[in-house]
């Protein structure tokens, strides 16, 4: 079979299609839907939780032997003896160890006194940064208190950080950082000098034990710290060349990179005029080039000086209202390289504006230094040409030169990061061609590589694994992308071709995809709005045209758009007397968004035509008048009034349009296209064109011209259906849709708005329409398409939604937070107590709220509660301002923090000999078995991972852990489940199952329901189910199903019921793995 798979990828889901070419016809669809591989509350790596413990483990176990290495300094010398050291803290009258710090400068300390300071120093060490400047962006928050801390010891001549704490204002309340604050931080040269001041105090103070062999000693426990990460370590980290595999990358600071970045921008500039597009000449490129050395920034205004360009001619990359050139248009960065110059900036500095410039080598050396060294010392050792690595070898810089110290003490002030995408080896290699004025692709060609790739890869049947990604969230999407494609070449042979949509989404920053997210949510918002409007004026069930032309109808104050003239509200929805018009005629832009749209008369369309707006009304006071009504309307956005009043749009302006506008030049989509292209054998076929990407702009207009909205929230067949459009989004299919917008738009007549807009073959959007209901069956054999007369219909299944099933069993072994025990209430269930914030607590309708100790503290809790509900049950208002408790007098007691709230928990670990509990971090999976007609589920947590023998215990709701029902050889293990496996479950005899719909929360009743395993209730037994497609959802108690079955679900959505399966112990999921512990039990 000849056919072309159509991919529609997103950051969690893959949509694919087979479109059957000989046939016509849609020969399979479905969708993978996976997790994305980030956090979903703050858009993190999911290996962050598991860094940052590994990292907290660390420091506190180099804290501990520092710590001890004091301790054995102190006995050495002599201050105290072991036994002494061990009670130094028994006595609860000993003064304030923060009056001995200030005590130390002013008086002899007693041996006990000097120990107890010297430790209290040592615990705690300042900050210190591993490069002399460390950004705003990075460490914002300590760099301010650091500095505001500085000002106040400079302001209040403090002579020591100890003084200060105990004697300002600032630290009365609290001495320490707390609660994600800085307040206590200080540098560590800071307490280095606090130290050596008490030294020097108390020598002079004839303290025998302050000599300075000790105090050398001290200090340099004190001040040890482990080496950053070397050379070789980073080296590692660093991937490799996209052109020159066996090449690491370079810094995107260096020469080399940035001056490649400079040249491929030079190189894309064109001047657009009315009717053609012009290169800059060789000498032109030259020009901007050497503007680019001297300004740290070039601005498009600025080129437009350099080189005297006429206003008529504009540049390619800007978007222009009007003829004249716009300046804040071209006030915008075009060319930046501010590495460099920051280099050229220090040097300069050091040795005058008159001397030569460095070398391009200097500059590859020095930023390399700064990029790959983490340590002040690692990076003025390889500067100096003097490295030795961490096999003692000593290592030469890139330029085999020793630059001076003055030089670079200064350029130590400078952080870099981030590598580029092309080795020293490749930019050598293609940099002469692009020197020459060649595009990108050019120089690769003539320098030997595919520009896509590497430049010889061998072919095979089916994709290779995915390189590792630097992008977690992308490798994901992209590995699942593999699995379905395989899939589907092992089913069906080689395609013929593949077309691809990647989602906007899919390559931005966990910031930038909420943004769009609440774009999303925003418009999502004026539609509801528009609809609840359109309902008043009689529009019960309102198409989406009728949305958009009120929407345009309230952005233009009721008017025509390109006459001015009012238009009624009974009027607006009339066939024919309004219309919405392409400002950009869509025939000579491909642009169907919003911003190119607008609502005007009928008439005034159709004398319109295929033109722009001022080619429509000429340089005259009709323009005049258009282009006041324009520029006075505040609700029009920048863009669509860009567009408006643009005057001209040539043909290299048009094709310039139609090209942005059909090629997706996303960095996913490139890159998986070159793999395919790369690695992946194609049928036998004339088609030369193998990869087609396609833009999400052509699609999005495809899918609503043929009838199909697309709704987010309704579960995810959608993706299927998108698939399905970007598989018959062809050149062919394109053309026909400009000719059918080129015919409509020069003939606004009736037998023009009759029409058809064209469609892959006849019948095409109905059968879609099949394809992705749930009766497929049933719309097929109802319509009878001729395309499936050798079909058995019967064969053909509705889409069922694969989903990546959640097998790995990783992450933390229980919560953080260690609670107090307080025994068992009368269930049996475990009682606990957490400080918890004010503004943390949970109330309920009355104000109250399960405080420990309320008894005998009801001054606090009806302090607490009263505050509460005088602010309107408000948490975030009742506690701006401090809360203190009353006293049996009347008067203001102590300040309330924070009180000790308890709960309960059926399972919990015991720390600290027993003093403190933690609660368990999440059910890895869930054991079922069955005795007699019941089913019994046993949880597994992640934490049993310890353990050797699997738990035998099932839930049994309301009652605690030791009275759950114990497992024994007379129940018959059935399965077991993770997170993500498909599970079908039958209610007991006359029952049903009450499950809701996931958008509109209405109360569904099932009589049976087949849906992917969430989870399971440790406290109900109670299971959670969903629907293959996400649309229902279901909470089960599974005492009351007559039947649970496990089926196994392929990447394309076949299932198969699973017959047997042994219960297998938790090592043996985890023979490769190794689980990281959060916390030692």
């Amino acid at each position: 079979m000849r056919y072309v798979l159509g991919l529609d990828i997103g950051i969690a889901s893959c949509g694919w299609a087979v479109i059957n070419q000989e046939k016509e016809r849609i020969e399979d669809l479905g969708v993978r839907i996976f997790d994305k591989a980030e956090n979903p509350k703050d858009g993190k790596s999911l290996a962050t939780p598991r860094r940052d413990a590994r990292s907290t483990r660390r420091t506190l176990r180099r804290k501990k032997h520092r710590m001890l290495r004091i301790k054995i300094l102190l006995v050495k010398h002599g201050l105290l003896s072991k036994t002494e050291l061990n009670h130094l803290y028994e006595s609860a009258t000993e003064v304030d160890v923060w009056d001995l710090r200030l005590d130390a400068l002013e008086r002899k300390l007693h041996p006990k006194e000097f120990t107890r300071v010297l430790i209290h120093l040592a615990k705690r060490r300042g900050f210190r940064s591993n490069r002399k400047e460390t950004t705003l962006s990075e460490n914002g928050q300590i760099l301010e208190s650091i500095s505001e801390n500085q000002q106040i010891m400079e302001q209040q001549n403090y002579r020591t950080v100890g003084e200060m704490i105990l004697k300002d204002k600032k630290f009365e309340n609290h001495k320490r950082n707390k609660d994600g604050t800085y307040i206590g931080t200080v540098t560590r040269q800071q307490l280095q000098d606090e130290i050596q001041m008490i030294f020097n105090a108390q020598r002079l103070f004839k303290n025998d034990f302050a000599t300075e062999e000790f105090e050398n000693h001290y200090l340099e426990i004190w001040a040890s710290q482990r080496p950053y990460a070397s050379k070789d370590q980073i080296e590692k980290m660093i991937g490799y060349c996209t052109l020159e595999p066996k090449e690491k990358r370079v810094p995107k600071a260096s020469w080399s990179f940035q001056y490649f970045v400079a040249l491929q921008a030079i190189n894309n500039l064109r001047l657009i005029s009315k009717d053609r597009i012009e290169e800059l000449s060789f000498e032109e490129k030259k020009q901007i080039m050497n503007l680019v050395l001297e300004k740290p920034i070039v601005k498009y205004i600025d080129i437009r000086k350099l080189l005297s360009i006429p206003n008529e001619l504009h540049f390619n990359s800007l978007l222009y209202s009007a003829d004249t050139v716009d300046t804040t248009v071209e006030n915008r960065k075009c060319i930046e390289i501010k590495e460099y110059h920051s280099i050229n900036k220090v040097y300069k500095q050091i040795y005058g504006e008159s001397v030569p410039n460095l070398l391009p080598k200097d500059y590859d050396t020095i930023a390399y230094g700064l990029t790959v060294f983490k340590d002040d010392k690692d990076i003025l050792e390889y500067l100096q040409n003097k490295y030795v690595n961490t096999k003692g070898k000593t290592v030469s810089n890139l330029a085999k030169k020793t630059y001076d110290d003055t030089f670079i003490q200064t350029l130590l002030n400078l952080n870099f990061s981030k590598m580029g995408h092309l080795s020293f080896k490749a930019l050598k290699n293609i940099i002469p061609f692009l020197e020459e004025g060649l595009s990108y692709d050019k120089a690769c060609e003539k320098a030997g590589y595919n520009f896509k790739g590497t430049s010889y890869t061998e072919q095979t049947k089916y994709l290779p694994v995915i390189p590792q990604n630097t992008n977690p969230v992308v490798h994901r999407a992209l590995s699942q992308t593999r699995k379905v494609i395989n899939a589907i070449i092992k089913k069906y042979g080689s395609p013929n071709a593949i077309h691809i949509e990647t989602a906007r989404e899919l390559s931005k920053t966990f910031q930038e995809r909420k943004e769009i997210d609440s774009m999303y949510q925003d418009n999502s918002k004026k539609n509801e709005h528009a609809i609840y409007k359109l309902k008043e004026l009689g529009n019960i069930n309102p198409s989406g045209i009728n949305i958009v032309k009120f929407k345009l109808w309230n952005e233009q104050d009721g008017r025509c758009m390109y006459s001015g003239k009012y238009i009624e509200p009974h009027q607006l929805f009339e066939e024919g007397y309004t219309e919405v018009d392409h400002i950009l005629p869509y025939s000579r832009s491909l642009d169907d968004s919003y911003n190119n749209k607008t609502l005007t008369l009928g008439t005034e369309n159709q004398r319109k035509g295929n033109k722009i707006p001022y080619e429509y009304m000429g340089n005259t006071s009709i323009w005049d008048e258009f282009e006041t009504r324009v520029q006075s309307n505040k609700k029009i956005n920048k863009k669509k009034q860009q567009k408006l009043l643009l005057q001209n749009f040539s043909y290299a302006r048009e094709q310039e349009f139609i090209e942005r506008n059909l090629n997706d030049t996303r960095y996913a989509t490139i890159y998986l296209s070159s793999l395919i292209q790369q690695h992946l054998i194609f049928s036998e076929s004339s088609r030369k064109k193998k990869v087609h990407t396609v833009s999400g702009i052509i699609t999005s207009h495809l899918r609503s011209r043929w009838g199909f909205n697309k709704n987010r929230k309704e579960g995810h067949i959608h993706h299927a259906l998108d698939a399905v459009i970007v598989a018959v989004t062809s050149d062919h299919m394109i053309q026909r849709v400009t000719k059918y917008y080129k015919l409509k738009e020069l003939n606004r007549n009736l037998q023009a708005k009759r029409m058809q807009f064209p469609e892959p073959w006849e019948g095409f959007r109905l059968e879609l329409e099949a394809r992705v209901s749930p009766n497929t069956q049933q719309y097929l054999k109802g319509i009878r398409f001729k395309n499936y007369a050798d079909v058995n219909l019967s064969e053909i299944k509705p889409i069922f939604v694969s989903r990546m099933p959640k097998r790995s069993i990783t992450g933390e072994l229980h919560q953080e937070t260690i609670r107090k025990f307080l025994g068992y209430n009368e269930k049996g269930k475990v009682l606990t107590a957490t400080k918890t914030k004010l503004e943390d607590i949970t109330f309920d309708a009355n104000g109250d709220f399960p405080m420990f100790g309320k008894e005998t503290d009801l001054y606090t809790y009806n302090a607490i509660k009263e505050r509460y509900l005088s602010h309107k049950k408000d948490k975030r208002k009742s506690f701006q301002e401090p809360l203190y408790k009353p006293t049996k007098s009347g008067g203001i007691g102590p300040l309330i923090k924070s009180i000790k709230i308890m709960d309960t928990r059926t399972i919990v670990n015991l720390v600290n000999q027993g003093k403190g509990v933690v609660y368990n971090s999440k059910i890895a999976r869930t054991d079922v078995f069955k005795k007699g007609e019941k089913y019994y589920l046993i949880p597994i947590y992640t934490i049993d991972l310890m353990k050797n023998i699997l738990p035998q215990k099932a839930i049994t709701a309301g009652k605690g852990y030791e009275d759950w029902t114990t497992i024994d050889p007379s129940f018959t293990f059935l399965f077991s489940l993770f997170p993500n496996d498909l599970i079908q479950i039958v209610p007991s005899k006359n029952k049903t199952i009450k499950a809701r719909t996931t958008v509109s929360k209405k109360e569904v009743l099932l009589p049976s329901l087949t849906g992917y395993f969430k989870g399971v209730h440790s406290g109900t037994a109670g299971i959670t189910v969903e629907t293959h497609d996400g649309s229902v959802i279901a909470n089960v108690g599974s005492k009351q199903l007559l039947l649970i079955e496990k089926y196994q679900v392929d990447v394309l959505g076949h299932y198969t019921k699973i017959k047997e399966e042994k219960r297998i112990g938790m090592a043996t999921y985890n023979d490769n793995k190794k689980i990281a512990a959060f916390s030692s039990l």
